[in-house]
């Protein structure tokens, strides 16, 4: 048919994103638990239409080329899916394109896909996992290149002229070198949102958001003044990381709390749908037989749920903000999936079990992923300490080697004549503002691989984005450390050694 070509332009341009593996996992289950229903074809393309992924815009337009240009709906599949950018998305069209020609059942066929592509998804995931772990490795050996060249930097300046023009340079070099890094990081990690925004979210999620207004400004701020009305950095560093501290704190508790609720939540969906379709009952009677006490982190938001459900609230919203207030995304896009499949006629016990596997299969590959982001977490937390220790190690070498030069110069121009091979001594020379020069770049440096390697930590994590200021707070008190136990520990093996 010619008028494949006709694509309206509105749709040629709209319509036609990149579908994620996520994606695509989603809308067939989407799809799939709708179809269960046994509503019509025109009604399953209607729905698809609504869902909350990129692969939604695909089956807008092939209702625009149903309704408005009398396609059918095997042809529109097959045209909009011959313009695909997405060759997941292609593939799937045009398979469906083929299946709704041959007449077999839609709702058996998407079912099946979605199996198939549960597969596909999970062993994307697990590929860019094993990309994801070679990357962390490499970020390690980055930051430690990068502290390399300001510790070659300080120590250079001790037999040659300090040249502050050359060091800026090579230090913002190695700033962008190891910002590099965490981006590589960011693009290698698998894509997935796993909390929905922190405003309507669970009220630990609410809290941490209201306490990092008040705690992040208040924590740089706090260093800042210290810092200037002459408290020593590594106390000014310790006190400004312990104000950070309960923002980071709360957040990862709230992390821990959607991790457990998306384990639980998977039981939950097949333990409801059961108990409706055997007792013949309505999810809101159901929600009233279950054995709560099997879902402990849920209860609290399904008590709430059923509250409201018996209150006579709308159950659409009942069902909306259960998902929300548990501040998982997964139990939010897959809790309105649910009850809008079995609104429109769907068995619970069929539903339940399609988006209990989505769920299942999503919170297992998650699993995965945390294990490789505490791995580097936790290196990355050793790293950064030793990092921090050996820079402030060289410059505090640096600052005692300058003051035991400056004692040994002679103080008076007759002594200085005298002795002309002091005179023309230029090792370990510094002025004043050499040497705060030096400091200045030693701490920005400690400061910004830390800020650096927190936001790699996040990148690796995905999971609730507050919990960088756990990390930030965890390396920035273990730099205040350094700061305070290095420079006398130098400062004695230098004494003991003269």
């Amino acid at each position: 048919m010619n008028s494949s070509k006709s694509l309206p332009k509105h749709a040629s341009k709209n319509s036609f994103k990149l579908v994620s593996a996520f994606d695509m996992f989603y809308q067939l289950t989407y799809m799939s638990a709708m179809s269960a229903a046994g509503i019509s074809r025109a009604k399953i393309f209607e729905i698809a239409a609504q869902s909350k992924s990129n692969a939604a815009e695909y089956f807008a337009a092939v209702n625009t080329l149903v309704d408005e240009f009398r396609y059918d709906y095997a042809e529109a599949c097959r045209s909009i899916g011959l313009k695909s950018k997405s060759e997941n998305m292609k593939t799937f069209l045009l398979r469906l394109s083929d299946a709704l020609r041959s007449g077999e059942p839609l709702a058996e066929y998407l079912a099946r896909e979605a199996a198939v592509t549960s597969e596909d998804y999970e062993n994307r995931y697990e590929r860019d996992l094993e990309g994801l772990k070679q990357w962390s490795n490499a970020f390690s050996s980055i930051v430690m290149s990068v502290s390399l060249i300001v510790i070659i930097q300080i120590v250079s300046s001790m037999i040659y002229s300090l040249n502050p023009t050359m060091m800026i340079g090579l230090v913002v070099t190695g700033v962008f070198i190891a910002g590099f890094g965490a981006f590589i990081i960011m693009r290698s990690a698998p894509k997935e949102i796993m909390t929905v925004p922190a405003a309507k979210g669970s009220p630990e999620q609410q809290k941490s958001l209201r306490l990092s207004r008040m705690l992040i400004p208040g924590s740089i701020a706090l260093g800042a003044v210290l810092s200037m009305v002459g408290v020593p950095i590594s106390w000014s560093l310790m006190l400004g990381a312990a104000a950070l501290l309960p923002v980071g704190y709360i957040s990862m508790q709230s992390d821990k709390l959607i991790t457990k609720k998306d384990i639980e939540f998977s039981t939950f969906l097949r333990s409801l749908g059961g108990m409706a379709t055997s007792s013949g009952t309505t999810l809101k009677m159901a929600l009233t037989k279950i054995d709560l006490s099997s879902f402990p982190t849920l209860e609290p938001d399904i008590q709430r749920l059923s509250t409201r459900l018996r209150a006579l609230v709308e159950p659409t919203n009942c069902w909306h903000m259960f998902g929300m207030e548990s501040g998982s995304r997964l139990i939010s896009e897959v809790s309105d999936i649910f009850y809008g499949a079995v609104k429109i006629g769907g068995d619970p016990e069929r539903v339940g079990y399609l988006c209990s596997l989505f769920t299942a299969k999503t919170t297992q590959l998650r699993s995965k992923r945390r294990l490789t982001a505490g791995t580097f977490s936790g290196l990355a937390t050793v790293m950064q300490a030793v990092v921090a220790g050996l820079m402030i190690f060289v410059l505090s070498i640096v600052t005692n080697f300058a003051a035991m030069v400056t004692e040994l110069m002679p103080k008076n121009s007759d002594a200085l004549s005298a002795a002309p091979a002091a005179a023309s001594l230029t090792i370990g020379q510094f002025s004043a503002g050499d040497l705060q020069f030096l400091n200045v770049i030693t701490v920005g440096m400690v400061l910004i691989l830390a800020t650096v390697s927190a936001a790699a930590m996040i990148f690796c994590d995905g999971g609730y984005k507050l919990k960088v200021t756990l990390y930030l707070s965890m390396i920035i008190f273990i730099c205040g450390i350094c700061f305070l136990v290095v420079p006398p520990m130098v400062a004695g093996i230098l004494s003991g050694a003269a």
